[in-house]
């Protein structure tokens, strides 16, 4: 007994290590926009020592230079001084021989304005702030350079902010202080903070609070209209996973850049995933496209699945699931919700599947050269979620017509996220081509290699299509074209089934 004791007591400092608390004060100043963000931290380290590294990410989602965005360094006492050093994403805090640091800084945009691309910068002015989490707390590196994603407590404060200040966040609305217990890169940093002039409303689903956190006067949509698509959206795809969801979830949509005229034609738009939600940041003109604005929110809101439960084992090298396999459930799922019929459905995947792919420059490029090539070049970006997107069609069809209507690309993709639900388990080209063999009672790895790892296209040989559809190959585009009754086929390809009724995230 007294050896136990002794082994648990010298366990101790260990758990302190591993589970350690930081408390964050966030200020408000009159002059956000000059003033900043004051954010106060107070850690306790492992053992007492006159100097302490911070992480604090220079590179984020494709922003770089982000120390820049800091500034207004001091210590609670005398004593304390700072070093950046950006190259390895560190705060050097110098400070008086003890076990208790306690610092502030603030953060603030490092340009007077952003422009439509550069969505993942502090934004902080008088009227409100969007800020991701990375980009707001610095932690330990005791903590943050640990071999296996590490745990936290993080509690904190909102301090001064007047009464009609929005504050919300993805673990808390309109709180003053709040306390994260959780997972430090794949959720406390891959958050979002915002607050000020946004308008706060609140969806559900199986009793689950959805928040829907808006800011600016859109043209060409008012807040119902966006409610009530998302409301479809979220409906639509949480009954397909049969998935309740998150107990709490948030949909922020903010504009980057506004124009009332015709200064600039067209619409940019980017959507991320966050933990329990996404964001969309997009231009606001009078060229808003509405049917953009409801395809950003199937597509990210899929990822909660594609890509976030069924987490890719290799990141670009499997994009063409991640992001192409989400690319076709946006589109497939908009017409088992309604949101577009057979006709208009037919219409949209020739021209931003079908068109997009084969109008792409980088089309027959192996796969592998899209890792390298992913976040330098658009063509490749866009790459894997075309290219991903017909192959899953192909699938899918392949899947329904060798069933006898009875399964589809549907079953296997809820099979994959049970699969990939339990623990240290993700998902790979094997375990697919696996679980794909099981509904086609064939090894499809050769069509694989060729057409998703080579590039190669795919031929459309019209058996490997259902009844009802066909693929027009006399052009140097394919054209889909669907013949027949149009509910007949749209009930055919849909595979409808009595839903199982959906359960809640453990």
């Amino acid at each position: 007994m007294k050896r136990l004791l002794l082994f648990f007591c010298s366990l101790l400092p260990l758990l302190t290590v591993a589970q350690p608390r930081i408390g964050y004060q966030v200020h408000y100043a009159p002059h956000l926009g000059a003033e900043g963000l004051r954010v106060a931290v107070q850690v306790r380290t492992p053992k007492a020592t006159d100097s302490t590294y911070f992480h604090f990410a220079n590179n984020v989602w494709g922003e770089d230079n982000l120390l820049r965005c800091l500034s207004g360094f001091a210590g609670e006492k005398p004593g304390y001084r700072f070093r950046i050093v950006p190259d390895s994403n560190r705060i050097v805090v110098y400070h008086p021989r003890t076990r208790d640091v306690r610092f502030s800084y603030r953060v603030k945009q490092d340009a007077p304005e952003y422009t439509r691309d550069q969505v993942n910068r502090p934004r902080v002015t008088d009227t409100y702030f969007h800020v991701l989490g990375e980009s707001l707390f610095t932690v330990p590196e005791f903590l943050a350079g640990a071999p296996t994603e590490p745990e936290l407590t993080a509690t904190i404060r909102w301090v001064g902010f007047p009464k009609g200040f929005v504050l919300h966040n993805t673990f808390a609305s309109g709180a003053t202080e709040q306390t994260f217990r959780g997972k430090l890169w794949t959720e406390f940093y891959r958050s979002l903070y915002v607050g000020g002039d946004y308008r706060l409303h609140q969806l559900s689903y199986q009793n689950r609070p959805v928040y829907v956190v808006v800011r600016g006067q859109w043209q060409q949509y008012d807040d119902a209209r966006l409610l009530t698509t998302l409301q479809q959206a979220l409906t639509a795809q949480r009954d397909f996973w049969h998935d309740a969801g998150p107990t709490r979830y948030t949909v922020f949509m903010s504009p980057t850049v506004t124009y009332t005229d015709s200064t600039w034609r067209g619409q940019s738009m980017r959507g991320e995933g966050l933990y329990q939600g996404f964001k969309l940041q997009s231009t606001n003109n009078p060229f808003n496209s509405w049917d953009l604005l409801r395809y950003m929110f199937n597509h990210e809101m899929l990822h909660d699945w594609i890509g976030g439960q069924i987490r890719g084992a290799h990141q670009e090298l499997n994009s063409w699931f991640t992001e192409g396999f989400t690319d076709y459930y946006a589109y497939k799922n908009r017409l088992r919700s309604g949101d577009l019929t057979l006709d208009t459905w037919v219409k949209a995947f020739n021209e931003d599947i079908i068109q997009q792919l084969y109008k792409n420059p980088e089309r027959n490029q192996p796969n592998y050269l899209i890792k390298d090539n992913f976040w330098k070049s658009r063509a490749f970006g866009k790459l894997p979620y075309r290219r991903g997107a017909l192959f899953a069609f192909w699938i899918d069809n392949l899947i329904l017509k060798r069933s006898g209507y009875t399964r589809s690309l549907d079953d296997l993709m809820r099979e994959l996220r049970q699969a990939c639900l339990l623990p240290g388990q993700s998902f790979n080209d094997e375990r697919f081509l696996a679980l794909a063999q099981t509904y086609l009672h064939e090894d499809i790895s050769y069509e694989f290699q060729k057409y998703v790892l080579h590039g190669a296209d795919i031929p459309w040989a019209g058996a490997e299509l259902m009844e009802g559809f066909t693929m027009d190959t006399t052009q140097p585009i394919p054209v889909l074209k669907a013949a027949g009754p149009g509910p007949v086929l749209r009930e055919r390809y849909l595979n409808a089934k009595a839903p199982a009724r959906p359960v809640a995230q453990q």
